[in-house]
């Protein structure tokens, strides 16, 4: 019985079929559309869904995730400040809500001895650092609770061993020199680990016990991530550690009296950061383009089908059923929607690869994106609910209205008046979620242009920078790192093409600060809890001029700034308004919480933009490099900047630099060379990356937009042939007809907009924190947005009621 059930419905289903392809046949048109739209609103969503997926929903691979925060001091003038060796003691010591905590730092190193030496970010950990984390190696063993933080091992990406090592299982056990220090492999990681650094590629121990910043309660270097206790949360975890902090605060006023308590916030949103909220709106904007091409679809089939009714009349006449003309229908149209589905996950596995290869530089997460299980489930959720709506909604609102000819009900030549009102609502649907996009698109990208008009503060033209790791056996010192510099300065000078050359211990743009307490001399001394901070750079003489940073009062650093003279200082124009207001600070002096000695201030330069383009602008000191101090050296050192302005290839000019800079030394790593143009750049990658995506879709829905009118408004007008021939024999005038096709349709189109408008408020109120120098409810966006969507549904209107304005009554009586 089930073997002949499954037979018969076999047949129907392939009778089915065959039905359908013969009407999509004779309309080939029709059919090209249905399956092109649907496959790439289908690509679009399923490639997209992938990269959210990627960065912002699956979890990190560690061991209950979700348990996982990154913890920060918070202090009186930021919310997001390090851990002293002290204050971590006392929290790990003291808290009731932590199951473990554990410290890092950012670390760089050379590696060498395998070809040209390069530079890696990396970071330091405590032994703890990976059970915290609940991660494992791929290849050997992790750093354990228990192991000596004092030995040289090493643990890497798989990342940097498949680009280094070519992916050697032997390495684990051998050892490789970084900074001319001999470290061990004892493990390499999964493919999908991520370090709290998103650029680091290798862990080392860090000694806490041997540190020489132990004993300093203020000195705040560490980074920590703490895993919750499964009986606690956010919430009670923060009131928990506050008021440790606020224990601490009364017992250690100086050091601790600008800690406020602690700040937790999950792990995986701080390595997302910023680009989550961003993702989220792509994500939104090709649900919208998806909702788009769906209406525009299904109101194509419900015109079409409408003129199938003859032949459904003639099937009901037989014997059929509504149910089975809804399953027939149903068939067919999901006999071309299923397909365009499948070849739309298709071309998303070719898209994700894009989206991956172009996305990689400017979003976390993304090495190793693919169509997994969880995308082709959201696939299979679309096609389905894509099919349902194309398919179900039509042949209902069709099949419902095949007896009302014979109730009296009215009835056009394009339909019942039920199908008039469901085709204006599709229109007006496409024509919201369209309006919604580009209310979309206009204010992001209103955003984009103000921040490229930003003004960095320097002059990235011809400059390349050089980011530089000097090994700290022999660079621990300030004089030998003056020695280095006042040796390479002078060779960079004097190569072809080079204008000028100068050093600086932190890049503006390259997101990393360091911060210093400092006191005005003359003034008295604020409260601990108000001791103000300033923004710390080490450069070194003609810095600002390489830069092109304008000096606004007094001079530049000079080789006479030496660490036998006074100190010297320079600070930004921030600095001086915050602290100086109306008075020029040159001639005052400060000091800085790094040393006792007072520091005079020489200059005033304009402000920076040092961590973002859209940061407001920061309190900067600048100092000297011959008169750091020398608990400083190995900091500067570690991570040190070389500028090169020039007038030649950047290309060429960073060769160049290299050559010069292992002619010195050949052990130090110059391969991170940039272009200051693509540092601009890049730190507007994210929001670029999804500009551009958001534009794509925006003119996808408007040529969705404009074809699904166009199509709509020409089926209609050619099924009514006969009546605007009628019309036109009884004396209606061209601007009748055109005032008959286009007033309804423009009806539907207005109805679409108000709708769109509304929505288009709504989401700008939720864009409102992406945005930069944007009223969200800019009227000009509103305007630009409504105005190019009734311009372009008014020309897909117009096109085919002109050419219906202009038939011949005799013609269009005698074909009708």
């Amino acid at each position: 019985m089930l073997h002949l059930f499954c037979n018969i419905y076999y047949k129907i289903l392939m009778q089915d079929l065959r039905s359908g392809w013969r009407w999509f046949k004779s309309r080939p048109g029709l059919g090209l559309f249905v399956l092109v739209t649907l496959s790439l609103g289908i690509a679009a969503a399923t490639a997209v869904f992938t990269v959210v997926q990627a960065v912002v929903f699956r979890d990190l691979p560690f061991r209950d995730p979700q348990r996982l925060v990154w913890m920060w001091n918070a202090r009186v003038e930021r919310d997001r400040a390090p851990f002293s060796v002290a204050d971590l003691d006392d929290y790990r010591a003291q808290n009731h809500v932590l199951e473990r905590l554990a410290a890092f730092t950012n670390w760089t190193a050379n590696l060498t001895g395998l070809g040209e030496a390069e530079r890696l970010e990396g970071v330091r950990v405590v032994p703890e650092f990976f059970e915290v984390l609940g991660a494992e190696a791929a290849i050997g063993r992790v750093f354990r609770p228990g192991d000596d933080p004092a030995d040289r091992v090493v643990v890497l990406t798989d990342r940097l061993w498949r680009r280094r090592f070519a992916g050697d299982p032997a390495l684990v056990g051998r050892t490789i020199l970084l900074s001319g220090v001999s470290y061990t492999v004892v493990a390499v990681l999964p493919p999908r680990f991520v370090f709290p650094f998103r650029d680091a590629e290798l862990a080392v121990p860090l000694p806490l016990a041997s540190d020489p910043r132990r004993g300093q309660r203020g000195a705040g270097f560490l980074r920590v991530v703490a895993r919750l206790r499964r009986d606690t949360n956010v919430t009670a975890a923060k009131a928990d550690l506050d008021a440790i902090g606020r224990r601490l605060q009364a017992q250690y006023p100086v050091d601790d009296g600008k800690k406020t308590g602690v700040n937790l916030f999950p792990l995986q949103s701080e390595i997302v950061g910023d680009s989550r909220q961003l993702l989220l709106t792509l994500f939104a904007a090709v649900g919208l383009l998806l909702v788009v091409a769906c209406a525009n679809v299904t109101n194509l089939l419900v015109v079409a089908l409408s003129a199938r009714e003859p032949e459904l009349q003639i099937r009901i006449a037989l014997g059929a059923s509504r149910g089975r003309l809804v399953r027939q229908i149903l068939t067919e149209i999901g006999a071309l929607a299923i397909p365009g589905g499948a070849l739309g996950v298709l071309l998303a596995a070719w898209l994700v690869r894009v989206l991956a290869r172009w996305g990689a530089a400017v979003l976390p997460r993304l090495d190793h994106v693919s169509v997994d299980l969880p995308v082709l489930a959201f696939s299979a959720a679309t096609i389905a609910s894509v099919t349902v709506v194309c398919a179900v909604i039509p042949a209902l609102v069709v099949t419902r209205d095949l007896g009302l000819g014979a109730r009296g009900d009215a009835r056009t030549a394009t339909g019942t008046a039920a199908q008039h009102r469901l085709r204006r609502v599709f229109v007006a649907a496409q024509i919201a979620a369209s309006m919604v996009l580009l209310v979309a698109i206009g204010l992001t990208l209103r955003s984009f242009i103000n921040l490229q008009r930003v003004d960095p503060g320097f002059s990235a033209d011809g400059v390349v920078a050089v980011q530089l790791s000097l090994p700290p056996p022999r660079y621990a010192s300030p004089g030998a790192l003056s020695l280095f510099a006042d040796t390479l300065q002078p060779r960079l000078a004097a190569l072809p093409g080079v204008q000028r050359a100068s050093a600086v211990s932190l890049l503006p743009l390259s997101g990393l600060l360091r911060t210093e307490d400092f006191w005005i001399i003359g003034r008295p001394d604020p409260p601990p809890d108000a001791v103000p901070q300033g923004h710390l750079r080490v450069a070194t003489p003609g810095y600002f001029d390489t830069m092109n940073i304008a000096i606004v009062s007094g001079r530049d650093f000079s080789d006479d700034d030496r660490a036998t003279t006074a100190g010297v200082a320079a600070i930004s124009r921030t600095f001086a308004d915050r602290f100086w207001s109306g008075v020029s600070p040159v001639g005052a002096h400060i000091r800085l919480g790094t040393g006792p000695a007072p520091l005079t201030i020489i200059g005033v330069v304009a402000d920076v933009q040092q961590f973002s383009l859209d940061a407001p602008p920061t309190a900067d000191i600048y100092v000297p490099l011959r008169q750091i101090a020398a608990s400083d050296a190995p900091l500067v050192a570690g991570r040190m900047y070389w500028i090169v302005r020039s007038s030649d290839d950047p290309v060429r000019i960073a060769d160049r630099v290299r050559r010069e800079i292992h002619a010195i030394d050949s052990e130090i790593a110059a391969s991170g060379a940039r272009n200051l143009g693509q540092v601009l750049s890049d730190a507007l990658g994210p929001r670029r990356f999804v500009v551009t995506l958001l534009g794509l879709f925006g003119q996808a829905a408007l040529l969705l937009a404009a074809v699904g009118v166009y199509a709509v408004t020409a089926f209609a007008v050619a099924r009514r042939t006969r009546e605007i021939g009628i019309r036109v024999a009884f004396g209606a005038t061209r601007a009748n007809v055109l005032a008959l096709v286009v007033g309804a349709e423009l009806r539907a189109v207005a109805g679409g907009l108000a709708i769109g408008l509304c929505g288009g408020l709504a989401i700008a109120r939720v864009l409102a924190g992406t945005l930069f120098q944007v009223d969200p409810f800019d009227p000009w966006t509103l305007l630009t947005a409504a105005g190019t969507l009734a311009a372009v549904a008014a020309i897909g209107c117009y096109l085919p009621a002109r050419r219906a304005s202009a038939v011949d009554p005799a013609v269009a009586l005698r074909i009708s």
